[in-house]
């Protein structure tokens, strides 16, 4: 087969399966985005859960650390009625709106 066959075959083989690549890869980008949307969310998030954390012990609000650490360990997502914290991160945006669509 010569070079010029072999280079027409790949670029079909290509084009015959890139539909089922590219929603491969738009859920792959989908992960991507909001893994990066967590990271950010968690990097704020992990401070101001500390401080909850110290003041929680600090009061003797509950009957020890492991008790506060416990409590407070879903700190900043979403509970009950109460919202998540940080998804208006640029981030957590993109990811958004890729989902909704908005993105490529």
């Amino acid at each position: 087969m010569k070079t010029s066959q072999v280079l027409l075959s790949i670029v079909f083989v290509s084009l015959l399966i890139s539909p089922a690549l590219a929603k491969e890869s738009r859920e792959d980008k989908q992960a991507r985005l909001d893994a990066a949307c967590e990271v950010e969310r968690q990097k704020k998030i992990a401070p101001i859960r500390q401080q909850v954390i110290e003041e929680c012990v600090a009061s003797k609000e509950l009957s020890d650390r492991k008790e506060c650490e416990r409590f407070y360990a879903d700190y900043g997502e979403r509970t009950g009625r109460k919202a998540a914290l940080f998804y208006e991160l640029p981030e957590c945006v993109t990811a958004f709106e890729f989902q909704q669509g908005g993105g490529n």
